[in-house]
């Protein structure tokens, strides 16, 4: 049993599990869960993920942007890896993984986290201007990270959904996640579409976040009546 101990006390100080309280049983370290979103492939990060959130795992943020800093991470890069594990744990919760995790642990813990994207608000876009209207079709043109730095506006588009990361929001969007996403035609109105994210989940699309999207080419979307430009960060997944 000693040698138990004094093995469990070596892994702690590793990094590579949480300390368990009295009665509980232990979960990796936040770090560990870290060093698998950057190097593991996303279904094994993020089995990982939510083991670390099941046992009540919480990251100190300023430390985690420090690691991703001091390994000199490319935000985007970073945005991409977390972005790709979060999809791969929400299908195994799907699946039933994970059944003592709520769904508000759950985004508590990934909350934590959130300097793997808000780092990506950081990087300078190209301030909006007026272009000629081209407007897009389908919302599959959208895959990808997107932002506009100056409102201060992330948004991740994969597979239909979108990551919303826009801080100052309501009582905050930290890419916790993945909402349904539409391009809803208004031309017959003659109106641009309505890029829309169900960030209420209503189902239905009451309230969504929306952008009245004039035109879309490969490296940017812009939105005339909203005086916004989103510059893409990364490419489709």
């Amino acid at each position: 049993m000693q040698m138990i101990a004094v093995a469990m006390a070596a892994l702690v100080l590793l990094g590579g599990v949480q300390a368990p309280a009295a009665g509980e049983a232990a979960g990796p370290a936040w770090e560990a869960v870290t060093e698998q979103v950057l190097e593991a492939a996303p279904a094994e990060a993020a089995a990982t993920l939510l083991r670390w959130a099941e046992a009540g795992g919480a990251a100190p943020e300023d430390e985690v942007e420090a690691l991703l800093a001091a390994r000199d991470v490319i935000p985007a890069d970073a945005a991409a890896a977390f972005a790709q594990v979060l999809d791969e744990a929400d299908a195994l919760l799907a699946e039933g993984e994970a059944p003592g995790l709520s769904q508000e642990d759950y985004r508590a813990a990934v909350r934590s986290l959130s300097p793997f994207f808000t780092r990506l608000l950081e990087t300078e876009t190209t301030p909006w201007r007026e272009e000629p209207s081209d407007w897009p079709e389908d919302l599959a043109g959208f895959e990808g990270i997107w932002l506009d730095s100056d409102m201060g506006e992330l948004l991740i588009f994969r597979a239909g959904r979108c990551r919303v990361v826009i801080p100052w929001l309501g009582s905050g969007y930290y890419g916790e996640t993945a909402y349904a996403a539409r391009l809803r035609d208004r031309s017959e109105v003659g109106y641009a579409p309505s890029l829309e994210v169900d960030t209420h989940e209503t189902g239905s699309f009451q309230g969504p976040l929306a952008y009245y999207v004039s035109g879309l080419d490969g490296e940017h979307f812009w939105c005339n009546s909203q005086a916004q430009r989103f510059d893409r960060l990364w490419d489709a997944f």
